[in-house]
């Protein structure tokens, strides 16, 4: 079993020159370019998707290799999780024999396994040294293909092969990609699953009337509500920027709803600074709060003033495509991943310490 622990960045194309210009000043100690062809199986009720885990057959020049990725943490755009590996002789297709083996499960489905869909891309891996720490930088671009449905592939991963959880930080930090990019706590195996989907769009006004009773309920501490009020920005911002705009093209109300969820979000974080507080104080032994927290509160300002001007706007023009324009623009910059790198050093200041 590998622990593999990655910093996931969705990003436009263009991000490829702006990416590999930056790395060679940390002069490389790996650089390569491959082919990597994915087919993903599961049972024909989706028994691995239900259990949250994903089951791989890659092929890698003439090495395939069978990998089964278990349900892990995913925290903003850290994705930290276990997978197991197996290797195949070319053209094999996977069994429950070797699912077994890779994976002590109770029970299978009383059903062969089958293609569900695909991932082909090309991948550019680069090794850096950077500090204490190495960390693969990979920018793949290809397509996820579900029967008649296709989707683009265009991300980079930032892996930590060895080191500190906060040198991966620090380095995706430094990064020079400042617009059309922002983190993705979706892997490609459920973005294949998604596909075949029919687009749903949440109900975030029932989604924050339920968190604001489980509030007056509990009594939410501190640091259990910082981590749901992160979990919903993160499902927010990613399911508003994965969104085609045409959805709220003709819907006035759409709009508002989508604009109106930002708003209550942020105007909470805005209201709510005892909960910084109290975080300072449930984590004064660690220096880096005393930092993180400040820029925090400040963030929580800039991003409310960037949504009431954003709601005039509407307001004024009833222009729901180009609201919803900005408010896609807002979330896809250099800004917001520096905001969600400081969530998720806050999210993970117990841990932070236990990846070396």
């Amino acid at each position: 079993m590998i622990n593999e622990i990655e910093l996931k960045l969705r990003v436009s194309p263009e991000a490829f020159n702006i990416l590999e210009h930056h790395l060679q000043q940390f002069h490389p100690l790996e650089h390569q370019r491959i082919f990597l062809a994915n087919t993903y199986y599961d049972f024909p009720d989706h028994f691995l998707a239900k259990q949250k885990m994903g089951l791989r057959v890659r092929q890698e020049d003439q090495q395939v290799t069978l990998t089964l990725k278990t349900n892990g943490q995913v925290v903003g755009g850290l994705h930290s999780r276990p997978e197991y590996h197996l290797p195949l002789d070319e053209n094999q297709q996977p069994t429950k024999d070797q699912l077994l083996a890779l994976y002590p499960f109770e029970q299978l489905p009383d059903m062969p396994l089958k293609p569900i869909f695909s991932t082909d891309f090309n991948r550019t891996f680069w090794l850096i040294q950077f500090r204490n720490s190495k960390i693969e930088v990979a920018f793949d671009q290809g397509e996820i293909i579900s029967g008649e449905g296709s989707q683009g592939i265009c991300e980079i991963e930032f892996e930590l092969k060895e080191g500190e959880i906060e040198d991966l930080f620090t380095f995706v930090e430094k990064l020079p990609i400042l617009t059309n990019v922002y983190f993705s706590s979706v892997s490609k195996a459920k973005r294949g699953y998604q596909l075949a989907q029919p687009v749903v769009l949440t109900d975030w006004l029932n989604q924050w009337r339920d968190f604001l009773q489980a509030e007056q309920e509990k009594g939410g501490e501190a640091k259990a509500t910082f981590h749901r009020l992160f979990k919903m920005e993160q499902a927010l911002v990613e399911e508003t920027l994965s969104l085609p705009p045409s959805l709220f093209n003709q819907d006035f109300m759409k709009t508002v709803e989508r604009v109106g969820a930002f708003f209550n979000l942020y105007h909470y974080y805005e209201e709510s600074k005892p909960l910084f507080e109290a975080l300072v104080k449930s984590h004064q032994a660690h220096p880096l709060s005393d930092e993180i927290i400040p820029q925090l509160l400040e963030s929580n300002q800039t991003f409310l003033s960037e949504i009431q001007a954003l709601i005039r706007f509407h307001s004024e023009t009833k222009d729901n495509e180009k609201t919803i324009e900005k408010l896609t623009a807002l979330f896809s910059t250099g800004l917001y991943v520096a905001r969600m790198i400081k969530l998720m050093r806050l999210a993970l200041l117990d841990e932070i310490n236990q990846y070396h």
